[in-house]
């Protein structure tokens, strides 16, 4: 691989050409409140990075300049830098349209629900609050458009009212609340995750009191 980086007009920056080790950054983040874990289906975006190790001595980059990669002598990339560390240049984030990522509810087992109350405003009126935990599967579907073997690191990350119970395949680490899989897609092909989720679910409702509705002693 080769890169070009243009003289930018402000900034006293020649073209150079310099071969480069390349490396290629994977990631999709993964997270959700009460309301989204229990959506039929959601879609995700895949970040992807191009990070260029470059021979000889390191080269001051400015973010945001334009960079060209080369593939077997023909332009391969268009992408803007986002910063140089030591010998590395980092491409800006970018949307990965390779892959796909298709997240669907799979099961749903409501808990039983834990009843309290709550002062309201109205001195005649209370706040009755319905808390329960439900048991949630979704199942991620991660697919390869491309015709080589790719690599991502799939994040997921537990919420106040979300949290991880466990998972088909287990995580390559954990850091509650972050949990990380690092996964092989192969050549045209799919993997797939399956999350079992705890959801905290709290619904409130403001009521009359009992001793105040008609007909009641």
């Amino acid at each position: 691989m080769k890169a070009d980086i243009p003289t930018r007009k402000k900034i006293k920056l020649n073209w150079f050409k310099s071969t480069c080790d390349f490396n290629i950054e994977r990631k999709i983040n993964i997270e959700y409140n009460a309301n989204s874990v229990t959506y039929n289906k959601q879609n995700w975006d895949v970040i992807v990075k191009y990070i260029l190790i470059k021979e000889g001595d390191p080269k001051d980059i400015p973010p945001n300049s334009p960079m060209t990669i080369y593939k077997n002598g023909l332009p391969f990339l268009f992408l803007t830098t986002s910063g140089t560390v030591g010998n590395k240049i980092i491409s800006e984030e970018m949307i990965d349209d390779d892959l796909s990522v298709d997240d669907d509810i799979v099961q749903l087992t409501e808990g039983e629900p834990k009843i309290t109350f709550e002062d309201a405003i109205k001195p005649k009126e209370h706040i009755e609050v319905r808390t329960r935990y439900d048991k949630i599967i979704r199942k991620i579907n991660l697919e390869n458009k491309l015709n080589n073997e790719i690599e991502l690191i799939m994040n997921f990350k537990q919420t106040k009212d979300v949290s991880f119970v466990k998972s088909e395949p287990t995580p390559s680490e954990t850091e509650v609340p972050n949990y990380q899989y690092n996964i092989k897609i192969p050549s045209e092909g799919n993997v797939k995750v399956t999350l079992e989720l705890q959801a905290k679910i709290i619904t409130r409702v403001t009521k009359l009191k009992s001793q105040f509705l008609k007909g009641t002693n």
